[in-house]
């Protein structure tokens, strides 16, 4: 399914998420299994914070076997990017691949201590996890898959347009959100939240991990530009 997407952006450096009130889900639906899950993956989720033009930028983003992923409306115009580990640990470290229409980023993971976590493939109407780091911690927030969509949206910039895998969700989420990951039931990386909708409350947007490879997979990864300030 196609849509083409409204979301919601301040006037803060990049694309924030906010509180949404409707279809929320409760902590109960986190059964034992997956609540143990959670704490076998939270300290491979970072807060991730930056300066870009003078504007501190704040994000969420997970360890992957390629580097700190997370999106690239996050990390636009920084020069460097500091990492935040669940126990509070923070790391210096830079982007070494990023991509504008896809709106993700890699960050280099040379001196992060955690486990690299596994990509799998969303599937519709899965009860799953995010983890996120909008309070300056990482916290977790339930979320609901409620469709696979494809998704027609511009660059983080708001020029051209372009058509991304993504998650329609049904979920809670706040300013600082964008980049966390969208986990399912086995601690695997199905997506990564990136807006809201402007247009249905209570509903929200992840990149789909299909796209995750148009910056994984790129080669001869070291310090690239990260484009400029939102």
């Amino acid at each position: 399914m196609s849509i083409r997407l409204r979301v919601f952006t301040v006037a803060m450096g990049f694309l924030f998420l906010t509180s949404c009130s409707g279809n929320q889900l409760g902590a109960q639906d986190l059964n034992a299994a997956l609540e143990k899950k959670i704490q076998e993956v939270q300290s491979s989720v970072f807060v991730i914070e930056g300066l870009a033009c003078g504007i501190k930028s704040l994000g969420t983003g997970v360890l992957l076997e390629e580097g700190v992923l997370t999106n690239a409306h996050v990390v636009a115009g920084v020069e460097s990017v500091n990492l935040t580990d669940s126990g509070g640990t923070e790391i210096s470290s830079h982007v070494i691949a990023i991509d504008f229409e896809t709106d993700l980023a890699l960050i280099d993971s040379s001196d992060v201590f955690g486990d690299p976590l596994v990509i799998n493939n969303p599937r519709s109407k899965e009860l799953s996890f995010a983890m996120v780091g909008s309070a300056g911690i990482i916290e977790i927030t339930p979320v609901r898959i409620n469709r696979l969509v494809d998704i027609s949206i511009t660059d983080i910039y708001g020029e051209g347009k372009y058509v991304r895998s993504g998650v329609e969700l049904s979920a809670n989420v706040f300013p600082g959100d964008s980049g966390g990951p969208i986990l399912n039931a086995a601690g695997e990386v199905t997506g990564l939240i990136f807006s809201r909708s402007l247009d249905n409350e209570g509903i929200s947007y992840g990149i789909s991990s299909k796209e995750f490879s148009k910056v994984t997979s790129q080669e001869n990864k070291s310090i690239v530009q990260t484009g400029r300030c939102r």
